[in-house]
């Protein structure tokens, strides 16, 4: 873990937990998710290896007589939250979580507020998902000669379930990627701000010398405005899944550029099974599809195939 993501966290935890992490080696490099539900026990998630925090301090295994988390507690968060939160707290909460530097994602649940059959946002907010994104410079390496096409990049489509492991791929390929001379430049469509995670504009990760990021944006809107504005030889996206994102990539594609997104799924089939339920992402022409499977203790394998169906490569 970075240092400013573990300064981001410590502003945001409640004061008991602060004093209780103190001399803790709490924030390891394979930290992935901080688990908050209101009445359980403090989750801390290690490559997929779950872990509790003793109430006088210090790891354990059993969750019995792990430190509990109080309403008092989730709502001190929430406090810290909309404080150091770098964007409209209304907006994100809206969409079920908020933004912090250095990439932090956290997932929020709660009560629905509706007006009208409009949703409005998340009322007594007690469940919250902390996401640690992670840079592992060249873990994509081995897919790149499968990718690149002389001075294009094949349309590729990378497939995970959740906490697969998809946007940390995805942006060591677009970190190289975007390292071409010829490709041209690359639009990171950075909705949620997990890929470039950007600081007031200024991304915090690696994203590459010929990258222009658009984080917050609809990527639907922000497609269009690249492909206007900025001349892209690559668009790139995380998570897409509506008929709008599908419609900008159809676009995309039909204008020569090369399109890279991913999407959640727990299998290749399982996405031809869902395009088919849909006009629009049956028509889509990804040329590589690259499936994410989980492994034993949290490692990675990796399925590479062409649009013809063949398997181009497995890596482990």
């Amino acid at each position: 873990m970075a240092m400013n993501q573990k300064d981001e966290l410590l502003k945001i935890f409640p004061l008991q937990w602060r004093e209780l992490l103190q001399g803790m080696d709490w924030c390891g490099r394979d930290l992935e998710e901080i688990r908050i539900r209101v009445g359980q026990p403090l989750q801390f998630v290690y490559g997929g290896r779950t872990t509790y925090i003793q109430t006088g301090g210090g790891f354990t295994n059993q969750w019995e007589h792990s430190l509990r988390v109080q309403p008092q507690q989730v709502q001190e968060m929430m406090t810290y939250l909309c404080q150091y939160s770098r964007y409209a707290y209304a907006r994100q909460m809206k969409n079920g979580y908020l933004t912090l530097d250095g990439g932090i994602r956290v997932g929020v649940a709660g009560e629905a507020i509706w007006d009208d059959h409009q949703f409005l946002g998340v009322e007594h907010p007690m469940f919250l998902n902390i996401r640690i994104p992670r840079e592992y410079p060249g873990c994509a390496s081995w897919a790149m000669p499968y990718l690149l096409s002389e001075n294009r990049v094949y349309h590729t489509l990378i497939l995970a379930p959740p906490r697969g492991g998809k946007t940390t791929l995805l942006r060591d390929l677009l970190r190289q990627i975007s390292n071409y001379d010829d490709i041209g430049s690359v639009a990171i469509l950075d909705e949620r701000f997990e890929i470039a995670a950007c600081h007031r504009g200024i991304p915090t990760n690696d994203v590459g010398i010929h990258s222009d990021v658009y984080s917050g944006y609809d990527k639907a809107v922000a497609c269009m405005q690249a492909i206007r504005t900025m001349g892209p030889g690559v668009v790139a996206m995380d998570e897409i899944g509506g008929q709008e994102e599908g419609q900008v990539i159809s676009y995309a594609m039909r204008c020569g550029i090369s399109v890279i997104a991913t999407m959640h799924a727990g299998s290749v089939r399982e996405y031809e099974e869902l395009a088919s339920q849909s006009h629009i992402y049956e028509t889509l022409k990804f040329e590589r599809i690259l499936w994410v499977m989980p492994g034993e203790k949290g490692k990675r394998r990796y399925q590479l195939w062409d649009d013809r169906g063949e398997l181009l490569c497995v890596n482990q």
